[in-house]
């Protein structure tokens, strides 16, 4: 039977960690026209990668703690998931988008509550600013950062994690009405479409993106490779996050002064203590001199990469200069109409900088672009 743990601003809380009582809990979240959700994760704190370690999902009457870990499957919660009938109440959504993306849902529906705060020109907008401002209610985020991959969950954590989600259909209503007073639907539900469609990056070029790693040359950066991809399988069969095995620094210094006595090993500070025996020296010492053999065999070069230097067809800095001051009286112009927070989602800096660089100014958004369209013709500017 799921275990009851109370009430909560209304909500009969329960935690669901058998298939019986998922099974359940789907059945019923199934009949719902909107479900509040959010989701507790571990992204390389505590453990390897990206480990999904709680969901808290609730419909108007009921919020269900879901234990990922003891379940068989969460497939057909990701159905519900990926029900485009049912809306989807999150507040700040992008990593839990990204995270149940990994795990093969596909989200639809979503009404993003931080979203919606910024469409109203909030500047605080995290979950526990919007809940002071709405409702004069503190919401405490000390369990924000604790370690949700241990079990048993304290009756603390299950609280906190509760917390998130039993407020958000109040939130939503009172953010809906006031957006709706404004007009601003159709801000907030491209918005929210945009958003269901970001994606997973994962270059392969990861080990450049280390601090140092653009300093190596050619010969080293191809060392660290081998070196970066030794970490990540270390990191992955002892299920610690990569930085904790091996340090990025220590890394990066490893492809530049490879260590060839096992002392050496042993006195490199900061690896953790499990891989500074013998064999895992031998280990990492065969991929060094693999990578080696193999950088000498395809004639990887010695020398540094040369930092790129400005692409032809670029403007000048005079250009750049000029270019930008056609757009900040737009942006002053959307300050002043709109907020000095909601500009950042209908003309951002990052636009604005682009535009100066000499690129054509492309706003994705149909509704900022006619907000933009119509300012830059009252002001009378030619871009």
């Amino acid at each position: 039977m799921a275990e009851a743990l109370g009430q909560l601003n209304g909500f009969q809380v329960k935690y669901i960690a058998t298939d019986a009582d998922f099974k359940k809990a789907v059945q019923k979240l199934s009949h719902a026209t909107e479900l509040a959700l959010d989701l507790e994760f571990d992204d390389n704190r505590y453990t390897y990668g990206l480990t999904l370690c709680l969901i808290q999902i609730a419909d108007k009457e009921t919020c269900y703690l879901i234990d990922p870990f003891p379940l068989k499957t969460l497939k057909p919660l990701w159905q519900i998931i990926d029900n485009p009938a049912i809306l989807k109440i999150i507040h700040s959504a992008s990593n839990d988008i990204l995270l149940l993306k990994k795990l093969g849902c596909q989200p639809q529906s979503i009404l993003d509550t931080e979203l919606a705060s910024k469409v109203l020109d909030y500047g605080r907008t995290s979950f526990a600013n919007m809940m002071s401002a709405i409702f004069e209610t503190d919401i405490d985020k000390a369990y924000q950062v604790s370690n949700w991959t241990t079990r048993p969950l304290s009756e603390d954590q299950l609280i906190y994690a509760a917390n998130d989600v039993v407020y958000l259909h109040a939130l939503k209503d009172v953010l809906l009405e006031r957006i709706t007073k404004l007009g601003r639907e159709e801000w907030l539900g491209e918005e929210c479409r945009l958003l269901e469609q970001i994606e997973i990056r994962d270059p392969a070029d990861r080990y450049l993106k280390l601090r140092g790693a653009d300093r190596l040359s050619y010969y080293e950066q191809f060392i660290l490779k081998y070196l970066f991809e030794f970490r990540e399988s270390l990191a992955l069969e002892l299920n610690k996050p990569a930085a904790m095995v091996i340090p990025n620094d220590v890394l990066v210094e490893l492809a530049i002064n490879p260590v060839s006595e096992f002392r050496e090993w042993q006195n490199t500070k900061g690896i953790i203590g499990r891989i500074k025996d013998h064999q895992h020296f031998k280990l990492i010492r065969g991929i060094i001199q693999e990578a080696q053999q193999i950088a000498k065999e395809t004639g990887v070069s010695f020398n540094r990469p040369v930092r790129p230097r400005r692409p032809e067809g670029l403007v000048t800095k005079e250009e750049a200069e000029s270019r930008k001051a056609k757009l900040l009286p737009v942006r002053q112009r959307v300050i002043g109409t709109y907020g000095e927070n909601l500009v950042n989602l209908i003309l951002p800096s990052s636009l604005v900088n682009e535009y100066a660089e000499g690129k054509p100014l492309t706003i994705r958004k149909n509704y900022a672009s006619r907000i933009v369209e119509d300012i830059i013709a009252e002001l009378g500017i030619a871009l």
